[in-house]
């Protein structure tokens, strides 16, 4: 098996049974390589490792690389931007080697995965959730364990905290359209990583899931009290198809909005 998705800050790769690649590097990116079955044949700026299951490898950018494994072997490999590994504009530090839990990585990769696929193209939000998912996975996983990010974090700054109530009021004036995580981060003075993991202690939902809430909040009240068609509402809220709003619509209700309606 070999798979591969990629957004615009990393790649996932999953590769199964008899691969080799060819030795080369990367320019900008940092690669973790960890074996989830078997022994994978590594060689890592000309020293040679035997990696078995969980035993991490990473590659900074520049550094000369390829491995190889068997057909009873399986591999995960993360890459990402160098520079979008940072917390609070300061590098987070990765361990070289590290051992990890394989079924931990594997379930986490999984839900990665599954998560993009299912993204509508228009949703740019859940896509950036994502990425920092998986940022905030390896600095919890693979950093200094004295990094921030793998503190708790501050519930009681984030009640009284003025600039997330800006943020509150920015998704709430433009959850019709596109919003990025970034742009929020930014109104609420913090990291987007960081930012993230604040919203979500302030209202239990995620940037993502808060304006998707807030859409179906919308749509239910336009079934109520309007006479649009479902594609008239699906379009005015920002879903790039009706089909889209249904899918949201049925997650959240658990009907239709034609049922709803009635």
């Amino acid at each position: 098996m070999y798979m591969r998705i990629s957004t615009d800050e990393l790649e996932l790769w999953r590769i199964e049974n008899e691969f080799t690649n060819h030795p080369h590097s990367h320019d900008e990116q940092i690669q973790i390589t960890i074996p989830i079955q078997g022994t994978c044949h590594f060689t890592h700026e000309q020293r040679s490792y035997s990696l078995d299951s969980g035993n991490s490898l990473i590659q900074y950018p520049r550094e000369n690389h390829h491995f190889r494994i068997g057909g009873d072997s399986s591999v995960i490999i993360i890459q990402l931007q160098a520079d979008r590994l940072e917390y609070n504009n300061r590098p987070v530090e990765l361990m070289p080697r590290h051992y990890v839990d394989p079924q931990d990585v594997l379930g986490q990769f999984r839900d990665w995965t599954s998560r993009l696929l299912a993204r509508d193209p228009s949703d740019r939000l859940s896509v950036q959730e994502t990425e920092c998912s998986v940022v905030s996975y390896l600095s919890r996983v693979f950093g200094d364990r004295s990094d921030p990010l793998s503190e708790r974090p501050d519930r009681r700054l984030i009640v009284s905290d003025p600039y997330m109530t800006r943020v509150l009021d920015y998704i709430h004036d433009h959850f019709r359209t596109w919003i990025s995580v970034d742009d929020l981060a930014a109104l609420a003075l913090q990291s987007r990583y960081h930012f993230i993991r604040s919203f979500k202690s302030a209202t239990g939902m995620s940037p993502y899931q808060y304006v998707m809430h807030t859409r179906i909040e919308e749509a239910k009240r336009k079934l109520r009290s309007t006479s649009m068609s479902v594609t008239e509402i699906a379009m005015y809220l920002g879903f790039s198809s009706a089909s889209q709003l249904y899918r949201a619509f049925m997650n959240a209700v658990g009907t239709t909005p034609e049922r709803y309606r009635k």
